[in-house]
């Protein structure tokens, strides 16, 4: 008989919606829990008044309870909504890790990896959340697309990125898809050709070049979209499981996407993540982002396309536990870094963190990186290993915890970057660095936490790799990192300039691990002195205001509204050259192609045109035809005739832009928009012309040069009166920027020039006679007598003679360089 008396017609946890209401309901049998700890009951508080927020970001420190707290949202989530919700998590190994977790607090999950579901029921009858992960969330064929999803927790939000744009790209690995790579790099050859590439594309087809890329530009590969997919559909890449999930998202948007060419593979990827299109980025559902680090908010919107409105971020100590950063490079130098790390590391164990698989063969003497599909194996057998036994991982910057006694001591080795094909072209042919600062300074906060976990945890971290040291001892780049981090760093590079050799080092590390009452009482005064850097408010809103700005370019170009994608970047062109020459040559290139989509071939010319002339490794457009006359002039010539736009009459014209980029040389703009108009001066004038301060926050603020030829090293004085001098300082900084261009250049003619008035210079300050000093109405009259030269040798010119035109009218008028520049007269600085 049935027993009706057994129904439960009481109120249940369902209908509770205050995470900590529903905590306290929790029939808990995990041992370790006894009561929420301070930090999580305030993230609880602070999350359940914003709880009606789409976007909503929660940071807690590795070792803080965040899982639980993630738990707790997403089961109230679940109860107010009556809907389904999923919790993500960025490896099956930490949904099985959450989904225990889970169980021991006592919530009723149900997960769903490897294509299976466990406790569906739960699920679909909307009673608990269901853990997943980004992988099942993210890719092509998801099986979350057609359900209607209510809230999703995000877990570990800073790893997405990254599996984002994987599900975004297809690889075309040249090992396992050796005819369809072959037929691509033979359908793009003529193009290369053309654009005077043959040597390199020759070495890539032939396997001869091991790290060279190579950007087909968009426009060609507009043109050879047909044949493009004929190719790939031979290769059925619809069906094979390297490629299925990701083809999904492209098959029908390939004219939409970058194509890059490597020795290895070919990589098909969107040039900014379209994640906002989405369905889970709807107006409907509700998102919370966990994370152990503080996201910037660039990186919200860079990953996900939304920014949260609201930050929870409680203070918690949990997860600011006790680390010994030593630098071996102090010893004598970076030459023997990885060396003298090396020797201290071999009788210890040690986990080994590097950013590539090329920088690992640095390590294959002492360890080799485990086959990606072993690595969890690898990891567990690890943690449980006694003696001195070695992990190295390439490019798992998080989803690994060694706390404790697991590992003690750990190598971070060169700077984490260039994690996939597109990033590492635009970080190493774009020099997009600081574009990506908030991606790196992520990654290295995570880097630094993979064997730390709770305040009374302790360590040591070798950092190795002349990049990893630049970026983190750059003050403006270390004020990104927490607090507590740049103290340990601060500590650790003043205890590093006391090695003298390895047992000095191995002495500092016993103090550390073997507890000495000195190391300790030492670390715990300095972790109270504030070396701490200020963050740099206007640099942290100008990159959301980028990464805003790409988000909704991606969005609209996505969906092939080519108009509203190229506003999107057109409005922040000017802001993204001031973060960075390479994003702004990369705006400039994608800009170019929306207006191309909708019929206004002239303007995209101009910026395809400026786009190169700003950073070379961005590709020529096909369209510039008369290229192929170029071979018997020098770069200055070529550089000029590639910016002057054909006519439809089959004539050429000036560069349409030209005017407005040089107006601010009358320096009656701000000192951002003067550099930039002298910038743009040399970029017309044919020459390779940056702003490297802008980019690199160091070096010149303008650099002219070619190849084989003198560098001129530009610092702008433009703000100072007669009255004034240059000081001590200002000449100090130009030495510095002059060893700088040495350094980066090769270059062995530098010429040291301030634009600003005629004023000598302060009776300290020592230097030599190669300063010298022009005023900026002398670039005026430069700028003048360019346009002019342009304007002779464009009018009635066809493209075939355009060359010889330039070359003929820049010699007669003293405009080739360096000759051009005994023409300026720069004033000595000691005669003045």
């Amino acid at each position: 008989m049935i027993n009706f008396n057994k129904l439960d017609i009481s109120a249940t946890s369902n209908n509770l919606i205050d995470p900590i209401e529903i905590f306290q309901t929790l029939k808990i049998n995990d041992e370790q829990i006894n009561d929420l700890w301070l930090g999580q009951g305030d993230a609880l508080r602070q999350w359940n008044d914003c709880r009606s927020e789409k976007d909503v970001g929660i940071a807690l420190n590795t070792g803080a309870g965040k899982t639980l707290v993630g738990l707790l949202i997403a089961q109230s989530l679940v109860n107010e909504l009556k809907g389904k919700v999923l919790y993500a998590c960025s490896s099956i190994q930490l949904v099985e890790q959450t989904a225990e977790k889970a169980t021991g607090y006592g919530f009723n999950v149900s997960t769903y990896s490897r294509g299976r579901f466990s406790n569906e029921e739960s699920f679909q009858r909307c009673t608990g959340p269901c853990i997943t992960t980004y992988q099942a969330l993210f890719n092509g064929r998801s099986i979350f697309f057609n359900q209607e999803i209510s809230a999703v927790i995000f877990d570990d939000a800073h790893t997405a990125e990254q599996v984002l744009r994987q599900y975004f790209s297809v690889q075309i690995e040249k090992s396992t898809f050796e005819n369809l790579f072959n037929e691509i790099i033979a359908l793009f050859s003529e193009y290369f050709n053309k654009i005077g590439k043959s040597a390199t594309i020759s070495e890539i087809r032939e396997g001869i070049s091991t790290d060279q890329l190579l950007l087909v530009h968009p426009s060609e590969v507009l043109s050879s979209r047909r044949t493009l997919l004929e190719l790939i559909k031979n290769e059925e890449l619809n069906t094979r499981e390297e490629t299925m999930f990701s083809w999904a998202h492209i098959k029908d948007r390939i004219d939409l996407c970058c194509l890059i060419v490597s020795p290895s593979r070919i990589t098909i990827s969107p040039p900014f993540l379209p994640t906002s299109t989405l369905s889970y980025f709807g107006k409907s559902v509700r998102r919370v982002y966990l994370s152990a680090t503080l996201v910037a908010r660039d990186g919200f919107a860079r990953t996900f396309g939304r920014v949260p409105k609201k930050i929870v971020a409680p203070k918690t100590s949990e997860g600011a536990c006790e680390r010994l950063i030593i630098i071996p490079s102090k010893i004598d130098g970076n030459s023997k870094s990885l060396e003298y790390a090396k020797q201290v590391i071999k009788n210890r164990k040690a986990l080994i963190l590097v950013p590539s698989r090329t920088r690992a063969s640095e390590w294959s003497d002492v360890a080799e990186v485990p086959p990606r599909e072993e690595v969890s194996h690898h990891v567990s057998k690890f943690k449980s290993d006694e003696g001195s036994p070695k992990l190295l991982l390439a490019a798992r910057y998080d989803g690994l915890d060694l706390p404790g006694d697991t590992c003690r001591l750990m190598v971070i080795d060169d700077l984490p970057v260039g994690t996939g094909s597109l990033e590492h072209y635009q970080l190493r042919y774009l020099e997009m660095n600081q574009s990506f600062m908030s991606t790196i300074t992520s990654r290295l906060t995570q880097s630094f936490g993979r064997i730390f976990r709770g305040l009374r945890d302790y360590g040591v971290v070798l950092l190795t790799g002349k990049r990893l040291l630049d970026w983190l001892f750059n003050p403006k780049n270390a004020s990104m990192l927490p607090i507590f981090l740049q103290r340990q760093l601060s500590i650790g590079d003043q205890l590093s300039n006391q090695f003298s050799d390895v047992v000095s080092v191995e002495e500092a590390i016993d103090a550390c691990l073997n507890r000495h009452a000195d190391w300790r009482n030492a670390y715990d005064r300095s972790m109270q002195q504030d070396t701490t850097m200020p963050v740099n408010e206007e640099k942290c809103s100008n990159l959301l205001t980028l990464a805003e700005s790409e988000a909704k370019f991606a969005e609209s170009l996505w969906n092939q509204n080519f108009e509203k994608a190229a506003q999107s970047l057109s409005k922040v062109s000017e802001l993204a050259y001031k973060v960075s020459e390479g994003t702004s040559a990369w705006h400039a290139l994608w800009i170019g192609y929306a207006l191309e989509r909708t019929g206004d071939l002239e303007s995209a010319k101009e910026l395809y045109v400026k786009a190169h002339g700003i950073k070379k490794n961005i590709p020529m457009s096909p369209w510039q035809d008369f290229r192929n006359e170029f071979e018997n002039f020098s770069p200055q010539i070529t550089n000029i005739a590639t910016q002057c736009n054909s006519t439809d009459d089959g004539k050429v014209k000036l560069p349409r832009m030209i005017n407005n980029a040089l107006l601010y040389l009358s320096g009656q703009g701000s000192p951002n928009q003067t550099d930039e108009a002298l910038r743009a001066l040399g970029q017309y004038l044919g020459l390779l012309s940056t702003r490297p301060d802008k980019e690199f926050n160091t070096g010149p603020d303008v650099l002219w040069r070619i190849e084989e030829g003198p560098t001129l090293c530009i610092e702008t004085k433009t703000q100072k009166q007669k009255s004034s001098i240059y000081t001590k300082e200002d000449i100090g900084q130009m030495h510095n920027h002059v060893q700088w261009v040495k350094d980066n250049y090769c270059s062995t003619n530098v010429i040291p020039l301030f634009i600003g008035p005629l004023v000598k210079a302060s009776n300290k300050a020592s230097f030599s006679s190669d300063f010298s000093v022009k005023t900026l109405e002398t670039f005026v009259e430069l700028g003048k007598r360019l346009i002019a030269a342009l304007t002779d040798a464009t009018q009635n010119t066809l493209p075939l003679m355009l060359s010889d035109r330039i070359n003929e009218v820049f010699s007669d008028r003293k405009l080739i360089y360096p000759e051009v520049l005994d023409t300026l007269k720069f004033q000595p600085l000691r005669d003045i």
